[in-house]
């Protein structure tokens, strides 16, 4: 009987797309039932009911909407069987379409990205020594006489122990007869060991975006990397944008340790899944080297980020920062050593810096002019012409990674990234050709081009609601709220459920590509130089995989310059954590690159806005002279 009872308390969701089945309790709140299974959502409003952020859809088993609901959903999306996470109760076994966006636990080691040979001199170095014991006597202690075997037999000039490996030294001499490995950060000892551990020697690279993160595991005794792990930054239940995330931790201690803590556990989950499965010790990892934007590196840190969104928007702390013995996770993982890259300026920080040494780019050294846009939801520019470098932030929010996007996700398989109109029907491409379950940033950009050239779409960002082809009529709809979306893929054509591009979606798209474009074009003002004659164009980010190149020129994302002069360098901020960390050269570049950059605030412009309004306008720019 009690085998029965338990049963009736149980009920079954299958979660779309990757047809995964988990057992919940019935009448739990879906998003809670979803955490007890490790399935964490983003809810932007803390599970209030107050957003409406936390859509999900309901293919079969769609409980009753409750009063938040109804007044957050449109008729027609409550007909259609979409709930919010936060607010649905599991009533009975069902069929569940969990977009990709709102997942917070997805976590995905991917192919490992595109890198390039770099001089192989890692600043983390392992060394094996044979340490006469007898010294031991003429030395004062066995701190001299690691150190003094180092810097007399070795050729270390300086080195220097650090006080947190003491405790290992005197057993690490004795257990071997003297024979030990030392790890140094350059000329600083961070871990010393008894017997020859050398092949033993990993290293992280942490690309700390505000939307994604992505991470790399390095093997500094081959060079080669190991992994590639990209999972979404779980800050983002805290706001989806930097503002947001200012706003929260100035609200006090407790907030900014809130935001610290989130980055800090979930890279703790993911460096120990990537020990596990590469059979490595996390005591090996003996460096984190991170470059992110101003605010997501202070908030690393538990540096507050208030005073970076209030003039004159100057971070605490420019320089790199450096700690050893890095309490990542307390009682789960210490780091002998965690470097950041040093900031450029207001909110253009490590992560442009990064970029710039994988391009590469350096002022004085290249003649003509070149570009470096770093696409994100803190999209960073850097224009270069000769001796000068200019770098400013456009504040593109999260449209292009596929959030604030009604049906947005991350490019994984399923994500449509193309439409064509075929005759009476419409053909459509998506990564890995699996079903289209929504819509991706490299997909937002071919979409919305293609809508322009039908004129589907006014150069304003209107929807043509009276389009004179009665196949784009059919698939215009007006929405409850009276503004016009546009049916890109329905079931039955194929799609998991009807995809739609809204007239907020395609706003969203405008202010992201009116951020760009306005930054590009302004530095080209400041440093007098015409776009026609940028001899290369760097395109960072994760587009590279998916988008044309015609694409972001017809929308005003970069200059419009023959194709050969585009480069699109994937994710260039971990590509050049990469190279700094094989490369003790590239790290001594740092210092000098930053500094050669000049901060530009283009709210300080007296033409911004005059220009931004412009660069709303969804066309082809060409000179940012005459617009």
């Amino acid at each position: 009987m009690s085998d029965i009872m338990a049963a009736e308390r149980i009920v079954f969701l299958k979660l779309l797309p990757e047809n995964v089945e988990i057992a919940v309790k019935k009448n739990s709140v879906f998003a809670q039932a979803l955490a007890g299974a490790g399935i964490r959502l983003q809810l932007p409003c803390g599970g209030a009911g107050i957003c409406g952020k936390c859509k999900i859809k309901f293919v079969k088993g769609a409980p009753q909407p409750v009063i938040n609901e109804e007044t957050l959903l449109t008729r027609q999306e409550v007909q259609e069987g979409v709930r919010l996470a936060c607010m649905a109760r599991v009533s009975a076994d069902a069929q569940v379409l969990v977009p990709d966006s709102l997942k917070l636990e997805s976590f995905a080691v991917s192919a490992r990205p595109q890198t390039k040979q770099t001089g192989f001199n890692p600043l983390i170095r392992k060394l094996h020594l044979k340490l006469p014991l007898d010294r031991l006597l003429r030395e004062k202690s066995d701190a001299d006489l690691l150190k003094n075997h180092l810097e007399q037999k070795a050729g270390f000039p300086e080195v220097t122990v650090y006080h947190a490996v003491l405790h290992k030294i005197p057993s690490a001499i004795r257990q071997r007869q003297g024979e030990v490995t030392v790890t140094l950060f350059r000329t600083q000892v961070i871990d010393v060991e008894a017997g020859d551990t050398q092949s033993s020697n990993f290293a992280l690279a942490l690309d700390l975006g505000t939307t994604t993160v992505g991470l790399l595991l390095i093997d500094l005794w081959t060079g080669q990397t190991l992994d590639y792990a990209v999972f979404p930054n779980p800050q983002f239940s805290f706001g989806a944008d930097l503002i947001s995330r200012i706003g929260y931790a100035s609200q006090g201690a407790d907030q900014l340790n809130a935001l610290k803590q989130a980055i800090h556990e979930k890279l703790t989950e993911v460096i120990e899944q990537l020990c596990l499965q590469h059979q490595i010790s996390p005591a090996n990892i003996y460096l984190l080297m991170l470059a992110g934007n101003t605010v997501m590196t202070q908030i690393f840190w538990g540096i507050t980020p208030r005073y970076v969104g209030l003039f004159p928007f100057k971070p605490t702390v420019s320089r790199a920062l450096l700690q050893f013995s890095f309490n990542l996770f307390p009682g789960r993982l210490t780091l002998p050593a965690v470097f950041s890259f040093p900031l450029i300026g207001g909110f253009v920080g490590g992560d442009a810096l990064a970029g710039m040494m994988a391009a590469p780019l350096r002022p004085g050294r290249e003649k003509g002019p070149a570009l470096l846009i770093d696409i994100g939801t803190n999209c960073e520019v850097i224009l270069q012409n000769g001796k000068e470098a200019l770098a400013a932030s456009a504040p593109a929010g999260p449209a292009l990674e596929g959030a604030n996007i009604s049906q947005g996700m991350r490019a994984v398989p399923g994500a449509l990234i193309d439409i064509r109109r075929d005759g009476g029907r419409m053909r459509w491409q998506t990564i890995e050709n699996e079903p289209p379950a929504g819509i991706c940033g490299s997909g937002l950009f071919h979409i919305i081009h293609y809508l322009t050239e039908e004129k589907v779409i006014t150069e304003d960002g209107l929807i043509d609601a009276d389009h004179p082809m009665a196949f784009w009529r059919r698939r215009i709809q007006l929405a409850e709220n009276n503004l016009a979306q546009i049916l890109l893929v329905s079931t039955d054509e194929g799609a998991l459920q009807d995809i739609f591009l809204t007239q907020q979606d395609v706003r969203e798209f405008q202010l992201a590509i009116g951020a760009i474009s306005s930054a590009w074009c302004l530095l080209c003002r400041q440093l007098q130089v015409e776009p026609a004659a940028i001899e290369r164009i760097f395109v960072a980010g994760a587009f590279g995989n998916f988008i044309r190149p015609a694409s972001l020129i017809h929308l005003g994302a970069i200059p419009a310059v023959s194709g050969e002069r585009i480069k699109f360098i994937g994710n260039a901020s971990l590509e050049g954590l990469r190279q700094t960390i094989l490369n003790e050269r590239r790290f001594e570049e740092l210092e000098s690159v930053s500094q050669s950059v000049q901060f530009v605030e283009l709210a300080s412009d007296p033409g911004f806005q005059d220009v931004f309004v412009e660069h709303l306008k969804l066309k082809k720019r060409t000179n940012p002279f005459n617009k």
